[in-house]
């Protein structure tokens, strides 16, 4: 009974029906090759270099609607950040078609894992305290990471 019920939580929680469910919420992510991974306590510094964007659900809107903060100078952005991992914590696929929960530390393991090999990692953000700089930079001050890849997982 309790698998079924863990079952039952995990789908709620990975699949994207119930979020636009709520109505109306807005979403953040960053997506890209991760470096200077670094621990301080339960805190994670690094720079992800790719892109950040925002995604704003409504009733109204079958499709969310998404605002993406670029780089001005027309490449990726370098955006540092400082993360901890939300409780509960997700692990997905790479194409974020399954995943698993993961126990404390694990965002501090894959994120080293793809800082080693340069792969491309996506990361949904709650509780975000973002700081947007002149020249069109940003730096992530804090955010919990709800879900990320994990390509170790099939």
């Amino acid at each position: 009974m309790q698998r079924l019920l863990s079952a039952v939580l995990l789908a709620a929680v990975l699949l994207p029906g119930p979020v636009l469910a709520k109505g109306e919420g807005v979403g953040m992510w960053m997506e890209g090759q991760v470096s200077e991974v670094s621990a301080d306590g339960r805190n994670i510094r690094l720079v992800v270099t790719g892109r950040f964007w925002f995604e704003q659900y409504r009733r109204a809107q079958p499709q969310p609607s998404v605002i993406e903060v670029r780089d001005l100078r027309g490449g990726p952005a370098a955006i540092p950040a400082m993360l901890t991992q939300g409780r509960p914590f997700f692990a997905m696929t790479e194409n974020w078609g399954g995943g698993a929960i993961r126990n404390s530390g694990a965002l501090l393991g894959i994120l080293q894992a793809a800082a080693s090999t340069g792969k491309v990692v996506k990361l949904e953000l709650a509780n975000a305290r973002l700081q947007f700089g002149s020249g069109g930079t940003l730096a992530v001050e804090s955010a919990t990471v709800r879900r990320a890849t994990d390509h170790s997982l099939r």
